[in-house]
Formats: structure tokens, sequence, C-alpha cells
């Protein structure tokens, strides 16, 4: 991406200047670099800066894996959405809010069974794998010191996936 950004400065193509009219062209590739490794982080350093030329040097594409069907679907390709499409997956597997799962305490009863209840607000096809949600709990009720339940609930459904209890 740094040498694609240097020829996006120094040699560009019309589509470069369609999509990055701030720098094509601009013939300071090092101020241009410089300013980007400043002022982006990892993923949205991709999303401003991944060329089209890039996504096909490299032949990217982007696959829908839908585990209720038995095929993949390639579902975005080298056209103007399908550069934005790519691109914006690109920087989400970088973007560290994405790389850890989040586990929230829900309850706790204090008063009664103490036990510390969790829910994982699943995103699509990212459920825990169950040997990780085993470890976590037994390290969860080693600090509790007692029973802990974890939930995994579909983000956009509310729906209950699994759980893990540890007694």
């Amino acid at each position: 991406m740094m040498s694609d950004i240097a020829r996006v400065c120094t040699n560009p193509t019309e589509e470069d200047r369609m999509w990055f009219p701030g720098h094509a062209g601009n013939r300071d590739p090092i101020g241009t670099l410089h300013h980007a490794w400043a002022e982006y982080r990892d993923e949205s350093f991709v999303q401003q800066f991944l060329s089209p030329k890039v996504i096909r040097d490299f032949r990217f594409f982007r696959l829908e894996d839908d585990l209720s069907q038995s095929y993949l679907l390639v579902d975005a390709i080298h056209d103007d959405t399908g550069y934005r499409d790519i691109r914006r997956s690109i920087a989400a597997s970088y973007d560290p809010g994405l790389l850890a799962e989040e586990i929230e305490i829900v309850g706790a009863d204090l008063t009664g069974d103490r036990i510390l209840r969790l829910e994982h607000r699943t995103r699509p096809g990212k459920l825990l794998q169950p040997t990780d949600a085993r470890l976590t709990l037994e390290h969860l009720g080693m600090l509790w010191g007692y029973g802990v339940i974890l939930k995994e609930v579909d983000n956009q459904t509310g729906a209950e996936l699994g759980s893990y209890a540890l007694a």
C-alpha cells in the first residue's frame, strides 16, 4: 500500500483521481505517507488508502459464509461497490474493537445463590469456541468463588444460542 500511495501521488490514473482527490497527483508521497502514519490507525488507514488497483493486483474479493447454506457466495467483486465493500471488510479485520470478544456481566444474586450471570452478544457466525468458553468460566469462577453462567445471545435477534455453566 505504501508503494501504491507513492504511485498515486506521483503518477495517478483517472481512477486514482476519483478515489483519492486529496492526494492524487500532489507530488508529495513522503508528506502523504507521514500524514497517513500520524493520523490513521490500521483499520482507518486501510479504509482511506486501499486502492482499487491494489485490490485488483492482489485479486481480492469477498465471500459471504452463510452457515445455513451449503455454499459460499462471492458478494463483492471488482466494481465500484465491490471495491468499497472489500476495503471495508479488510479494514474491519484490523479493528481492535472486533478482535476480542465482549462478555458482559448481566447479573449476580448476591443474597441468594451468588451465581454470576454473563452474556456474550455474538456477531453473525462468531460463537465462542467451547474450549475457550469453558476456560473463561473456570477463570472467572476461581475469581468469583461461586457459580458462573454464560449465555451466548444473538446480537441482532436477542435469541439465546447456547449456554455454559460452572457450578
